[in-house]
């Protein structure tokens, strides 16, 4: 069956960081686009004569005004320097959405969500999901980066964390600089001080390959089964 090319407008362009880019899309003509949160669009990305698919993640859950966001790293490939160069009112093509990558139901007792850098996309989906469709329950996004300059949707979060006292956020950082007075090193070391013993746990987990995986196997030496993981690995 041949995927569904639905067509999307740039509506507009920001900066989420020094190393990441936002855009938001409007689906074109009056479209439609139904996804869940935290599946992928296969971006479809037309350079002289050639033509190739880029995955990005969905960085918003369902919107009533068929407005969806990506997030984007910057770096010199070719599908960068293409996105960077779109201005507002340009359209691209995508198929999807793909993924299995989404909240599972029945909603555990608890949730963690654990994410490094733009891994947050699929993740920021979800919480928007939970926040707006869910009754609040304990629930954990535990996110290193880099540097506190690096920390995507930190307004957003904090937000989170005031209006819902069940929600806890954990930022930490690999490299920080002199001002951090919050925590440091990596989300396996706050996943063993935080979310040891839990029960009822749903973990996510988003990021490059080598941190997915060890974070499952950190989790299943805390006890916790390979069911209870739902992970999403960023090439």
């Amino acid at each position: 069956m041949t995927p569904t090319l639905h067509h999307a407008l740039l509506r507009r362009t920001w900066g989420a960081n020094r190393r990441a880019v936002h855009f938001e899309f409007e689906l074109a003509n009056g479209g439609a686009f139904q996804f869940h949160s935290g599946q992928f669009i296969s971006l479809h990305i037309q350079q002289g004569s050639k033509h190739y698919a880029r995955a990005y993640s969905i960085a918003t859950a369902s919107r009533a005004d068929n407005r969806f966001e990506l997030c984007m790293n910057i770096t010199s490939n070719d599908a960068s320097a293409w996105l960077l160069g779109l201005t507002a009112g340009d359209q691209i093509e995508f198929t999807g959405p793909y993924g299995i990558f989404r909240l599972r139901r029945p909603l555990g007792r608890l949730l963690a969500f654990i994410a490094t850098g733009t891994g947050i996309a699929p993740i920021r989906a979800m919480l928007q999901d939970l926040d707006r469709n869910h009754k609040p329950r304990e629930t954990w996004l535990i996110f290193g980066v880099r540097e506190e300059s690096d920390i995507l949707y930190i307004d957003e979060f904090k937000d989170l964390k005031r209006r819902n006292p069940n929600f806890h956020f954990v930022p930490t950082l690999s490299h920080p600089g002199p001002g951090w007075t919050g925590l440091q090193g990596h989300v396996q070391e706050q996943i063993q001080k935080h979310l040891a013993r839990k029960e009822g746990l749903q973990a996510y987990v988003c990021g490059k390959p080598e941190m997915v995986e060890d974070v499952r196997r950190l989790l299943r030496s805390m006890g916790y089964g390979d069911e209870v993981v739902g992970y999403e690995k960023l090439e």
